[in-house]
């Protein structure tokens, strides 16, 4: 039994797309594309190594401008940042409840009703004031407030 080239390029494409849907990463798309224009190159009476070399060539390119052109648009709109507030506690005073240390990085203040990991360029006590300066990832930078 001998099957046309045709059917194994339309089943390589079937099997490509349906990687392609499986992992939703465009994984596989590029040779889906390769093998589907290496089909219709088999249709027009190409013969087998034209159709190979097209394949490799097609999927390539389809390759390149996907990463270069259609994956950062895609990672842009996949990426949005939702706003958490968190930065509304900066320049707000809060409580020291546990001595903020910047040797050992260790440290909490309460500010707004909320308990918060905290830094500062000095040793603070409990119970001394603080103002929020800034953020650094999930730790406030904080100094003491004299009185």
């Amino acid at each position: 039994m001998n099957i046309p080239m045709w059917v194994v390029w339309l089943i390589l494409v079937i099997v490509f797309a349906v990687i392609e849907a499986a992992t939703l990463g465009l994984a596989t798309v590029w040779f889906a594309i390769g093998s589907g224009v290496a089909m219709v190159m088999d249709l027009c009476g190409a013969p087998l190594a034209a159709q190979i070399i097209t394949m490799i060539v097609v999927s390539i390119i389809s390759f390149i401008i996907c990463f270069i052109w259609i994956r950062p648009k895609i990672d842009k709109k996949g990426k949005v940042a939702e706003p958490t507030n968190a930065d509304r506690v900066i320049g707000k005073e809060g409580i020291v409840i546990k001595e903020i240390n910047p040797v050992d990085g260790k440290g909490q203040i309460k500010v707004m009703g909320q308990v918060w990991s905290a830094k500062a360029d000095s040793s603070i006590a409990e119970n001394k004031k603080v103002k929020v300066l800034s953020m650094e990832g999930v730790k406030l930078v904080v100094e003491e407030i004299n009185e």
